[in-house]
């Protein structure tokens, strides 16, 4: 196919060649060339092959002597007549004689030569346009040959693009749906509890009134109506049971000074323990799982207790994180606690981790160890760490070899100042995750493996538990093989229960319990205080110093002597006013009032975390 009209002029030259070289084949066109070559080169030797006119031999004859017919050195004077004419005329010495005439050998001399020049430049021609249309044409078909592959290329490029974009549509959709099955999951739990919590309180009133039924039975209507208005006017809210009296009751003071009477509890399960152990423990830890085995509902119990336990010591917690995904995290990403990892510019990453890591060291210059005990908690949560470790490894080497040192002095120091880690992954390779380089420091932190087998509406199951059996099977984790062998076969006993029940097993290296089930855990939403939304990246000494003059000196207790001095300066009432208390709170509930009393209870709650002592009034 011609690419331009020069370029179909020049195939159509080449084609012609000349004449009529238009349909010839190459073969035939340098067939031709060859005669012409052939024709040239006989002509050429036919042409100078003899002579092309007649000669004659003379001789000289001076002063009447013998003839002379040679020259001195013996050569015969042979000549063409016109030329012994000539020589003849311009008066040669002597007298010029014709001897012999000599017929010409090669009359037709001069055809031969014009038939060799003839031909020779016909090949000529004929080599030159056929050199000169070929040179041309070759880079066009260069040209050609580079288009063509130029094509091949961008179609096999445009193949690999369209099979990319078919894998990662799959992959995304595949991610939709486990998250969607997930979440049907678990409101399909939160359903049967709900059913079954409902079914125990229907039971419950059935219960009742069968019991009332049985009470008044055989009784006429006019004595069932008088028996009911009997228990409207003497029935209370409470159950007073021997020494028992109301002030009693409505005293709180049981509650503040709970530390002084022994409590009976009863004794918390495996699962129960751990979470306690994590919220409380100052060691960086890794939480792995795959997808679906419950790590956020986890993190939203240790965020719970994180917040409520520097709260109840008048402080606030400091937690910050850094993940690849805009999820809430609890309600700390609204108060701005969130920063996204950008591939492209992970510059906000890393000035996250080197703000936390300058706050560290200003906990580690100016606190002394007397006053480490009492520092606020500072966490930094690394949320799909795996992901990011693997981007900042090969597209910013320097940048990461900043972070791999601060995080290595966050692991190994931080726990001391109350700065910790903690490792959201589907891993417990430390060396993927990027955090220590030697499995002796494993020991710095604290491991939670979760693993759950999760059931989907149409009856197919997801998930595993593998990565609890990876982390019991390491030898760097849990050394002794008989340990190892008693572990896995409390796992293997706890799966069958966590399938039926849809709660995760768990293995960590905190506390006595290894390995367990987890409870059930609502996901909850923190409400963060004014103080806890905008405070900074930033430890202020200063603060800590007066924090610590105001513990000293009692202020920390000032809300428990305030609720204390509250509930005793409460009136004592009258048995007619209890009963009308009592009545009134039972049965004659005005809904105004109930609002009114929900709005504020909710407030209280929403602002401190904790329920307020009613009201006198109703």
């Amino acid at each position: 196919m011609a690419l331009t009209t020069k370029h179909a002029q020049l195939l159509k030259s080449n084609r012609a060649l000349l004449l009529t070289f238009e349909g010839f084949p190459i073969a035939g066109k340098l067939s031709a060339v060859a005669l012409a070559l052939l024709l040239g080169i006989y002509g050429s030797i036919n042409a100078l092959k003899g002579t092309a006119s007649d000669r004659v031999q003379v001789c000289i004859r001076s002063n009447k002597q013998s003839l002379q017919c040679a020259d001195k050195t013996g050569k015969p004077y042979l000549m063409t007549t016109y030329h012994a004419q000539q020589w003849k005329a311009n008066g040669a010495d002597g007298e010029v004689v014709f001897r012999d005439t000599i017929p010409a050998t090669n009359p037709h001399k001069a055809l031969w030569m014009a038939l060799a020049a003839g031909s020779f430049g016909v090949a000529g021609g004929g080599l030159r346009s056929l050199q000169n249309s070929e040179r041309q044409l070759a880079n066009y078909e260069v040209i050609a040959e580079k288009r063509d592959l130029a094509k091949g290329q961008l179609a096999a490029r445009t193949e690999l693009l369209e099979d990319y974009r078919s894998m990662a549509v799959g992959e995304v959709r595949l991610q939709g749906e486990l998250e969607a099955v997930a979440n049907d999951c678990a409101v399909v739990i939160r359903q049967c509890e709900i059913l079954g919590e409902a079914d125990i309180k229907i039971s419950q009133l059935d219960a009742s009134e069968a019991i009332f039924e049985a009470e008044v039975a055989g009784l006429p209507e006019d004595k069932k109506r008088e028996y009911i208005d009997f228990l409207r006017k003497q029935k209370t809210p409470f159950l007073l049971t021997g020494t028992q009296t109301l002030d009693s009751i409505s005293y709180p003071g049981d509650k503040v000074e709970s530390a002084t009477a022994p409590a009976i509890q009863s004794p918390k399960t495996p699962g129960e323990q751990l979470l306690d152990d994590l919220a409380y423990s100052d060691k960086s830890m890794i939480l792995a799982g795959s997808t679906g085995a419950g790590k956020s509902h986890t993190l939203s119990s240790w965020l719970e207790s994180l917040y409520s336990q520097a709260r109840s010591k008048a402080q606030t917690a400091s937690v910050w994180i850094l993940g690849r995904k805009n999820d809430s995290f609890c309600g700390l990403r609204e108060a701005g606690k969130l920063t996204i990892f950008n591939s492209i510019d992970p510059t906000k990453a890393y000035k996250l981790i080197e703000d936390f890591h300058k706050n560290f060291l200003a906990r580690l210059d100016n606190i002394s160890e007397d006053d480490r005990k009492d520092l606020p908690p500072l966490r930094l949560i690394l949320e799909d760490w795996s992901s990011i470790v693997l981007t900042l490894r090969k597209a910013y080497k320097a940048l990461w070899a900043k972070i791999e040192l601060m995080l290595l002095d966050i692991i190994t120091v931080g726990r001391d100042y109350n700065v910790c880690l903690l490792v959201l992954a589907q891993s417990l390779n430390l060396e993927a995750l990027g955090l220590v380089g030697d499995a002796n420091l494993r020991a710095n932190m604290a491991i939670v493996a979760q693993g759950l087998l999760v059931k989907t509406k149409d009856g197919k199951t997801k998930g595993d538990y593998l990565l609890v059996e990876l982390a019991i099977k390491n030898q760097y984790i849990v050394s002794d093989n008989a340990q190892r062998q008693t572990l896995l076969a409390k796992v293997n006993e706890l799966m069958s229960e966590s399938e039926a029940k849809q709660i995760p097993i768990f293995f960590t290296t905190l506390g006595n319990e290894n390995v367990g089930l987890l409870p059930y855990i609502e996901k909850a939403f923190i409400k963060l205080t004014p103080e806890e939304r905008s405070e900074l990246l930033a430890f202020d000494v200063e603060k800590f110093r007066q924090y610590l003059i105001q513990r000293e000196a009692g202020i920390g207790t000032q809300t428990t002597q305030t609720i204390d001095a509250e509930t005793r300066q409460r009136p004592h009432l009258s048995d007619s006013e209890y009963l009308q208390r009592a009545y009134d709170l039972e049965f004659n509930l005005k809904p105004s009032d109930s609002q009114k009393d929900d709005s504020a209870l909710s407030d209280s709650e929403g602002e401190s975390g904790e329920s307020e002592p009613l009201s006198d009034k109703v």
